[in-house]
């Protein structure tokens, strides 16, 4: 009979390609890995793998039935996970992934604030860009992601929740070249180097309405905004970044807001889940401290399908 053990095993072993490897991840000893895989394809009466000196090589077997296998693994961790949830409301465990460009201005926010009411709930923070955040929320690693929404519009299967729009600018020091000029235009920024927390990915909604956007490649992509602003101050870079994020520099004029001709950039701040997921407590609570500590301009939530 096939157990969901086994299916653990395949699938490692399919993933580190060796024994030697998926046995260390699974921390087993390699003879019961082998013994193991042996067993099931004898009561399977086909082979799984091919041994060769490289490595284990998927059959073509394998390959046919490999999605099933971790759709059914998946699905068995979620169940594990809702009853971990019944059981327990007040601790746990609450996996959130960030994106890169709001990872500061929520954390700086919200985390203080959760951890003060629930410091029994074990939180794990992953900073990432839009690509590696997805897969985190579709393979069940995160519990929800806080990011800009429009690099995540092309990602089937996700639901989400607004929680402020934020006005993303090209920011530079005082003084800069660009800033003495009247509304100049969006080629003259291909002559300074361009600094951002993030890239945009492929498919945002920018690319369509501003092609030429495509032309500019980051010279510094960093998510420490205290070193993009120093950087900023010292140079000629020019910053693009959420304005919230430098209000007092701007009010003082350290920094200004460039008017370059055709820009215009809001990233729609939201909690993005897996659809069909049931929302844990502890999610629920930090997205309510989201909502709570981030002025949003809508005064009700909007929710809807990623598509």
């Amino acid at each position: 009979m096939l157990t969901l053990k086994q299916l653990k095993h395949l699938m490692a072993i399919h993933q580190y390609g060796s024994i030697h490897r998926a046995a260390e991840a699974l921390y087993i000893t390699q003879p019961a890995l082998t013994r193991s895989l042996g067993n099931l394809e004898e009561a399977l009466g086909v082979r799984l793998f091919d041994r060769s000196k490289s490595g284990m090589q998927a059959t073509e077997f394998y390959l046919k039935i490999r999605d099933r296998c971790a759709h059914l693994l998946l699905e068995v961790e979620e169940l594990e996970r809702e009853a971990g949830l019944y059981r327990n409301l007040e601790s746990g465990k609450l996996s959130v992934g960030i994106g890169r460009a709001s990872r500061e201005l929520v954390l700086r926010t919200v985390l203080p604030r959760f951890v003060k009411h629930h410091p029994h709930i074990q939180v794990r923070i992953h900073e990432g860009g839009a690509e590696e955040l997805a897969y985190g929320l579709t393979t069940g690693s995160y519990d929800l992601v806080i990011a800009g929404l429009g690099s995540y519009r092309h990602v089937e299967g996700l639901v989400w929740q607004a929680l402020q729009d934020l006005k993303i600018s090209l920011i530079t020091r005082k003084g800069h070249p660009l800033a003495q000029q009247q509304a100049p235009p969006f080629t003259d920024l291909l002559n300074f180097p361009l600094m951002s927390a993030t890239e945009l990915a492929p498919s945002h909604p920018l690319y369509q309405r501003l092609p030429e956007f495509a032309k500019l490649k980051a010279s510094v992509l960093c998510s420490d905004f205290h070193v993009l602003k120093q950087i900023t101050l010292e140079t000629d870079a020019v910053m693009v970044a959420p304005e919230r994020q430098f209000h007092a520099e701007l009010a003082e004029g350290d920094l200004v807001t460039l008017d370059i001709d055709g820009w215009e950039l809001v990233a729609e701040l939201c909690a993005i889940e897996l659809a069909g997921r049931s929302r844990s407590p502890a999610a629920q609570r930090f997205i309510g401290l989201c909502q709570e500590l981030l002025p949003t301009q809508a005064s009700v939530p909007v929710q809807g399908l990623v598509s």
